[in-house]
C-alpha cells in the first residue's frame, strides 16, 4: 500500500515538473536513472568520451542491432526504453495519439495545441540533455512509433542526425510492396536524416513513396545475420564436434491462425491508398480453413512428440504472439484437446525466449510459414517444411504468401499426414542438394543483400558518413 502511494506521488510529481517545463531537472533525472549504457566500457554518460555516441530510442524494438553496434570499439550505445518515452507524453495527455494525427494536426484543433505544448517542453529538454550527455546520433528501429516523434524532431533541429535502422524489410509480393509504399507516403516529412534497409526492394519502396531521396537511404543488410552467416560460412561442420551427442530436434516457428495471409474482413487503409488497390480485393474474406490448418498442425506436432520420445519438439513463439489472447487461447485449446497430457511429455517445450539462430543451428528439421525464419533455416542447410494444408495453394489468399515463388527450395506438406512423413524423413535424411542450396543462397541474398556476414562493415561506413556530414554542417 505504501509503495503504491509513493509511486503515485512520484508519478504526479514528474508529470507536474514536465507540464511546467522544468526540463533541466527531468533531463538530469533521465541521465542519472533512465538512459542506460549498452555493453559500454565507459562508466560516464557525459562529455568526456571520444567515441561516437548513439541514443537508441524504443530500445526493445531492436533485434540484436544494438549489441552489434556496441561491438565497435569507437562506438558507445545508450538505450532508452519505451516506458520512459511514454511517460513524457502521458504528462500531457492520457489519450493515445497516432503518429499521423500528431504530424498532420492543423492549427486550432486540440491535437495541434497539445503538440505545441509538447514541443515547448522537448525544446528545453533536448537542449538540457545535450549539455549533460554527449550524443552524436539518434537511432530507431522504425519511424512509425508516435512516442519517438518528438525526440527525433528536436534532436534533428539541434543538428543531431536521426538514422532509422529500418527493421521491417523483406517484401516479396506485390501487395506488400504497394501497401507499404502507401504507408510511407502518408508519413512524408517525418524527421529522419538517413534510413538503412536490408535489401534493394525496401529501398525502392522508400524512394517510390517519396519518404526519402536517393542520398538519404542505404542498403546494408541485416546486422543480426552477421554472426549467423559467419558461423555457416566458416566450415561449420568442423566445429560441430561438441554437438554430435545432442538429441535430435524439430522446431516449429509459431504463427497465429489470424495471420493476414489467410484473409481479412476488409481492405486495410494502406491497401485502399495503394496504387493498385483494385488488384487486392481477393484479400477480403477470411479463408474458412485457417482454424483447421492451425489445429491440425499443432495436434500433429504433439502426436509426433508422443511417438518419438528420443527427439525434442520445440514450439518457438514470439512473446507478443503469446500475449495475443485471440490466437494463443485457441492454441491452448488445441493442446488441451489433443488427448495427450503435455505434463508427461518431456520432449515437447515452448521456448519464446530462445535465440532463433541457436535453435536453427542446433536442430534437424524446421517447420515455418510466413516468416524470415524459413529462409534463415534454409541458408543453414536445414529441411524446412511449409504446412500448406487444405489446398491453401489453390486459394487467391496464397498470393500474399511471401515464399510462394520459391516452393522448390522447401518441402511442402499439404496435409497433417504429409507433415508427419516429411518430419520423419528429414530426421533420417537431412541432407539438402547442392542445387537447392544454391537457390537458397540467391534468395537469402535477395532478402538480406549479403551472404558473407559483412553487414556491420557497411553500417559503420554509412553511419560514420552521416555523423561526420552532420558535424561538418554544424
Amino acid at each position: 500500500m505504501k509503495y503504491k502511494i509513493f509511486r503515485k506521488l512520484a508519478e504526479h510529481t514528474m508529470y507536474w515538473l514536465i507540464r511546467n517545463n522544468f526540463s533541466f531537472i527531468i533531463a538530469l533525472f533521465y541521465m542519472a536513472f533512465v538512459i542506460k549504457r549498452r555493453k559500454s566500457e565507459n562508466k560516464a554518460l557525459n562529455m568526456n568520451s571520444g567515441r561516437i555516441t548513439f541514443l537508441a530510442l524504443n530500445s526493445s524494438k531492436f533485434r540484436g542491432e544494438l549489441e552489434c553496434l556496441a561491438q565497435v570499439s569507437t562506438y558507445r550505445v545508450l538505450a532508452l526504453e519505451n516506458m520512459w518515452e511514454t511517460l513524457l507524453l502521458r504528462a500531457f495527455t492520457s489519450k493515445s495519439i497516432s503518429l499521423g494525427e500528431c504530424m498532420n494536426a492543423k492549427a486550432g484543433n486540440d491535437i495541434y495545441v497539445l503538440r505545441e505544448k509538447m514541443n515547448v517542453f522537448f525544446r528545453g529538454f533536448v537542449s538540457s540533455l545535450l549539455k549533460l550527455i554527449k550524443i552524436d546520433c539518434v537511432i530507431t528501429a522504425n519511424y512509425r512509433y508516435a512516442e519517438d516523434y518528438f525526440w527525433t524532431n528536436h534532436f534533428e533541429k539541434k543538428g543531431i542526425p536521426h538514422i532509422c535502422l529500418y527493421r521491417e524489410c523483406v517484401v516479396l509480393n506485390d501487395r506488400g510492396f504497394d501497401s507499404i509504399t502507401a504507408f510511407h507516403r502518408t508519413k512524408q516529412g517525418y524527421p529522419v536524416t538517413h534510413v538503412i534497409v536490408y535489401d534493394k526492394i525496401s529501398k525502392n519502396i522508400f524512394l517510390k513513396s517519396g519518404f526519402v531521396t536517393e542520398s538519404q537511404i542505404s542498403v546494408c543488410g541485416a546486422l543480426r545475420m552477421d554472426n549467423f552467416l559467419k558461423l555457416i560460412n566458416s566450415s561449420y561442420k568442423n566445429t560441430l564436434i561438441q554437438y554430435k551427442a545432442r538429441r535430435k530436434r524439430v522446431i516449429l516457428f509459431y504463427f497465429p491462425y489470424t495471420l493476414f495471409i489467410f484473409g481479412q474482413e476488409k481492405l486495410s487503409g494502406n491497401d485502399k491508398r495503394s496504387d493498385n488497390a483494385h488488384k487486392y480485393r481477393y484479400v477480403i474474406g477470411i479463408w474458412p480453413k485457417r482454424m483447421a490448418l492451425f489445429s491440425d498442425l499443432h495436434t500433429s506436432f504433439i502426436h509426433l512428440a508422443k511417438k518419438h520420445p528420443e527427439v525434442d519438439f520445440v514450439v518457438k513463439p514470439k512473446r507478443e504472439e503469446m500475449s495475443d489472447q485471440t490466437s494463443w487461447d485457441v492454441y491452448l485449446k488445441v493442446v488441451n484437446g489433443s488427448g495427450i497430457d503435455l505434463s508427461k511429455l518431456q520432449n515437447y517445450t515452448i521456448e519464446p525466449d530462445a535465440n532463433t539462430h541457436d535453435l536453427i543451428m542446433n536442430c534437424d528439421v524446421v517447420i515455418a510459414l510466413h516468416s524470415t525464419a524459413a529462409i534463415e533455416a534454409a541458408i543453414a542447410g536445414k529441411p524446412v517444411i511449409f504446412p500448406l494444408f487444405y489446398n491453401y495453394k489453390e486459394t487467391k489468399k496464397f498470393n500474399d504468401f511471401m515464399w510462394r515463388k520459391h516452393l522448390d527450395l522447401f518441402d511442402v506438406a499439404e496435409s497433417a499426414d504429409e507433415l508427419k512423413s516429411l518430419v520423419v524423413g528429414g530426421l533420417k535424411n537431412p541432407e539438402i542438394s547442392g542445387k537447392i542450396m544454391e537457390g537458397r543462397r540467391r534468395l537469402f541474398k535477395e532478402c538480406f543483400s549479403d551472404i558473407e556476414g559483412v553487414a556491420l562493415k557497411k553500417y559503420v561506413e554509412t553511419i560514420e558518413n552521416v555523423v561526420n556530414s552532420a558535424k561538418s554542417r554544424n
